[in-house]
């Protein structure tokens, strides 16, 4: 999926994905999946510089496995660690396709000082990060299924649904 980025480009849009977009985009049995995988194809076709904060990686790697591993208990009534195994495999190729489509936005002392100061716009200091990494990165979209969120970016915030129909437009 995708073509590789390595650095942002000041020759395309940047829009950057909240966590639960690529959760959706890699994981078929999420109801958001299918938006995910248009957005995918979306924004490359029209060039985007692809970003997420680099917290985002290893949430996403954290709760893939989770979900994943949980779903299996619930279903099978235990986990085998060939399963377990399978599903952090499974997450790693993930990631790599991640990193291979998309810029990292790091996190560091100034979005860490930035998401503190956003206390009183928004209590959760783990979305803050996600804000601040908008901001800093002067992102030109940003893109969650959190609707919390939409209104507190530095930039314009659609969900994913919006954003594919802002893209047909």
């Amino acid at each position: 999926m995708g073509k590789q980025r390595t650095t942002m480009s000041t020759d395309s849009p940047v829009a950057l994905l909240d966590t639960n977009i690529w959760l959706d985009c890699y994981d078929a049995a999420r109801p958001n999946h299918p938006d995910a995988q248009t957005l995918m194809d979306l924004l490359e076709k029209a060039d985007f510089t692809i970003a997420y904060a680099s917290t985002s990686i290893k949430d996403f790697y954290y709760l893939f496995c989770a979900e994943h591993k949980q779903a299996i208990r619930q279903r099978e009534g235990q986990l085998t660690q060939a399963r377990a195994q399978a599903i952090q495999a499974t997450a790693w190729g993930c990631l790599r396709n991640m990193t291979a489509i998309a810029v990292a936005v790091p996190i560091g002392e100034p979005q860490i000082w930035l998401a503190e100061h956003m206390h009183d716009l928004h209590g959760d200091f783990e979305d803050n990060l996600i804000l601040a990494a908008v901001e800093t990165s002067k992102a030109d979209y940003f893109v969650t299924n959190d609707t919390t969120l939409l209104g507190k970016s530095a930039c314009p915030a659609f969900t994913c649904a919006d954003m594919i129909a802002f893209l047909q437009r």
